[in-house]
């Protein structure tokens, strides 16, 4: 079915119940998105203000035999975390591979049709792993590494998708300017919806079919809001618009939500952060960086976290929309996000290519990783935003084909040495 867009608001769906507005996701790499707990017995104490240790590593690489050569595959998109267990990795390559802990086993590997860019999901209620293609397969595997469905959309898809758990739905923003929903649990597609195309689309901009860039995000009440162009634009389950609204500037980062406020964040190249009403799309206000504005936010408690390209982070009341700390250096590497660490504070790959950890309360420095391992022809810089877990492992990898597991300090370890 195809949706068409319309001014006039209609009457609001039932508020989410509780327990539903805590699983959904508020901001691109929300750990919501990308963690898979098998048990509540998976967490353990760890000292997430001291920088983590790399425990771990893994190259993924493509053999061509012919030419008797090695190539290194990317790794585009962050992983699935299962605490405990070990994490979900996908390669540019197309392949999904589920690592132990360490990166040392392989318990088993999925090939899709084609290269993976978009970051992994869960269906968390399911226990099942969803990952889109930049040729358009959507396929949803199990923890096995079973097929469970898959969907061909035919559009290239490098937004990380969104899991609307009440409406059982995986909504998909496309290259080409659509918006997709496919049912969660077999991956039918329940609508498909037209989004409006960048200003530069009518004058023959060679990037205009690359969008939208960002990433979907949740509202408090189960709906989907999209950036696309230079347009915020909310849609229903059924894939309703319910309203839209210009920001007079592209947005290539991805919208944060503020499900306590009833509004969403979105951050555009001109550098303003605006803040709308997530019932109309009204304006509340904004806030302006100084500095143009690539990479996703994250928000933790009262403090909204977002970067610039002169690589300054920006710590934002969400309540008095005002700066309240800045770090100059901390800023997100371009195009990746900031994500929320277990304690509450702020994590990001900066440009330099090290993950850094930031407080939330004043922006102070807490740590910063080191990927120099002693390797040869090693690149230590990492590309994509760290996933962390309540086991105390993290992990990142980089567009040279490195997987690196990090390890923050147990608290149990604690002491004096024997």
């Amino acid at each position: 079915m195809t949706s068409a867009p319309h001014s006039a608001a209609p009457a609001r769906p039932t508020e989410q119940p509780q327990r539903a507005r805590q699983q959904l996701p508020r901001f691109r790499h929300d750990p919501r998105r990308s963690l898979l707990p098998l048990s509540e017995n998976s967490a353990q104490p760890a000292r997430w203000e001291v920088e983590p240790q790399v425990c771990g590593y893994r190259k993924l690489v493509h053999h061509r035999e012919r030419q008797e050569v090695t190539i290194p595959v990317p790794v585009c998109a962050s992983p699935v975390l299962v605490p405990g267990v070990g994490a979900v990795v996908a390669g540019y390559d197309g392949y999904i591979r589920f690592f132990n802990r360490s990166l040392s086993k392989v318990y088993w590997k999925q090939r899709l049709a084609g290269p993976i860019y978009a970051s992994l999901v869960v269906d968390r209620s399911r226990r099942r792993i969803i990952a889109a293609t930049t040729g358009g397969q959507v396929a949803c595997l199990d923890l096995r590494g079973r097929p469970v469905w898959s969907m061909e959309t035919g559009l290239p898809l490098y937004a990380t998708p969104l899991v609307l758990p009440g409406a059982d739905l995986l909504v998909l923003a496309a290259f080409g300017s659509r918006c997709l929903g496919l049912d969660l649990a077999t991956g039918d597609l329940r609508f498909t919806h037209e989004l409006p195309r960048p200003w530069q689309a009518a004058h023959g901009g060679s990037a205009a079919h690359r969008d939208p860039y960002a990433s979907p995000v949740a509202t408090a009440d189960g709906e989907a809001v999209v950036a696309c162009a230079e347009y915020v634009v909310c849609l229903a389950p059924d894939g309703t618009e319910r309203w839209r609204r210009d920001v007079d500037s592209t947005i290539r980062s991805s919208p944060a939500a503020l499900h306590e406020l009833g509004q969403i964040v979105v951050c555009s190249v001109d550098g303003r952060c605006h803040f709308l009403d997530t019932s109309s799309g009204q304006p509340c206000g904004s806030v302006a960086l100084g500095a143009k504005v690539v990479s996703s936010p994250a928000v933790s408690g009262n403090i909204l976290v977002a970067g610039t390209e002169d690589g300054t982070a920006f710590g934002i009341d969400i309540h008095s929309r005002s700066v309240r700390w800045t770090a100059p250096g901390y800023g997100a590497h371009a195009y990746s996000s900031f994500t929320v660490l277990p304690d509450g504070n702020f994590s990001a790959v900066v440009g330099r290519g090290n993950a850094v950890g930031l407080d939330r309360e004043d922006g102070r420095f807490r740590w910063e990783t080191s990927q120099l391992l002693g390797l040869p022809e090693h690149d230590p810089a990492m590309d994509t935003t760290p996933v962390a877990g309540p086991d105390g492992s993290m992990y990142g990898g980089s567009y040279t084909g490195m997987i690196y597991h990090f390890r923050f300090r147990p608290i149990a370890s604690e002491g004096p040495p024997p």
